[in-house]
């Protein structure tokens, strides 16, 4: 009898019990997760910030700070020329057209929206002016930048969060190449259609 009596205030206070572990052991997992997600955003953040504020170092480190750009040699080379990487160079001046924002973060990747010049056609175009000579190239590519219609593209960047340690990879071509608005690009057709008239002539 004094058994049965007490059942009802066991249940009662198990289920007391249960609810404070659950409201605690949940909330500790969201406010973790609420906590990667502002760290994250933080993080996403910094490019834009880089990007907004011209910081042409943070982002040449950002995209050059490994020897291994995740593109071809030739292509490496130039990008990381005398030229690229001078603070009035150009890179410099491309970044200084672009803007930057984080579209979306997923649990794999920060989705960027770019705007830049479109630099599709620079190399092919220069090809064209029956005048241009190595030293007024440069100064041709910079007016060419200034001039350019804009153009606007959604990158992936890769990142990973662990241990309260963020890690995201600018290197990407993909990236690169949407922050000089599509600059490798134009190199890259600019090197088949070597690659091509040398075949042609053999």
């Amino acid at each position: 009898m004094f058994g049965t009596s007490n059942e009802p205030v066991k249940r009662k206070n198990n289920l007391k019990w249960l609810r404070f572990f659950l409201i605690t052991s949940l909330g500790c997992i969201w406010l973790t997760a609420c906590g990667a997600d502002k760290e994250i955003k933080e993080e996403a953040g910094k490019i834009v910030d880089a990007v907004e504020s011209n910081d042409i170092e943070t982002l040449e480190q950002l995209f050059f700070g490994t020897d291994d750009i995740a593109v071809d040699e030739e292509l490496a080379d130039f990008f990381t020329s005398s030229a690229m990487n001078e603070n009035d160079g150009i890179i410099a001046r491309i970044i200084v057209q672009d803007s930057i924002k984080v579209k979306k973060i997923t649990d794999e990747t920060i989705v960027y929206e770019i705007t830049a010049p479109d630099l599709s056609n620079l190399l092919q175009d220069a090809m064209q002016e029956e005048n241009l000579t190595a030293d007024s190239f440069e100064n041709y590519v910079y007016s060419y930048i200034k001039k350019a219609d804009k153009t606007k593209l959604e990158v992936e960047v890769p990142y990973t969060y662990q241990n309260d340690v963020f890690t995201a990879d600018y290197t990407t071509e993909e990236f690169v190449n949407g922050i000089t608005g599509n600059m490798m690009t134009s190199y890259q057709k600019l090197v088949e259609e070597v690659i091509s008239e040398k075949e042609t002539a053999e």
